[in-house]
């Protein structure tokens, strides 16, 4: 009864040390899967980053045409104030006045231009960092699944060591 005893005991605690590396297992591919999805998503958080630079150097021009136009007008205004009030617009003072304006708005322009480009590097990197965020969770989840890998092979070989111990010792009690 004994030697029944010692085999169904050694049989009951190696079956469960090689559950214990299946679900070791489990555990690995599950990490796995876990940082693959997470990497998914900063990829996708990646490419929104990518869609908003593009928009807003779009708005960006679509600004600075805007601004152009409207100081297209302004300047024609003050063009026809001055022939209005009998001076010569392209000469003296008035041309000073519109040249000096000209120069604001060109600088206004220089700003919005780099205002746009700023933010959209801005946008760019958060899109880098996402990736490298990515990137480095699928490699945190292989790591995961490599560790759960060696583990549950050492797990198995704790059980088929277990089991051959155990045989042993048995045959010993049977002879």
């Amino acid at each position: 009864m004994g030697v029944g005893l010692a085999i169904a005991g050694s049989a009951i605690s190696a079956f469960g040390q090689m559950q214990a590396a299946r679900g070791t297992k489990a555990a690995g591919k599950a990490a796995l899967a876990t940082a693959e999805y997470n990497k998914s998503i900063r990829d996708r958080n990646a490419l929104v980053s990518d869609q908003e630079a593009k928009l807003r150097e779009r708005v960006g021009d679509r600004e600075v045409r805007e601004f152009r136009e409207d100081f297209g007008k302004l300047q024609a205004r003050a063009g026809v104030a001055f022939r209005k009030s009998g001076v010569i617009a392209s000469s003296g003072t008035p041309l000073e006045v519109m040249m000096q304006n000209a120069n604001e708005a060109e600088e206004d322009v220089q700003t919005i231009r780099l205002q746009a480009a700023t933010d959209a590097g801005r946008m760019r990197q958060q899109g880098v960092n996402q990736r490298l965020a990515g990137q480095l969770t699928l490699l945190e989840g292989r790591s995961q699944k490599m560790a759960a890998d060696i583990q549950a092979r050492s797990q198995m070989f704790g059980a088929a060591s277990s089991a051959a111990m155990s045989g042993y010792r048995i045959s010993q009690m049977i002879k």
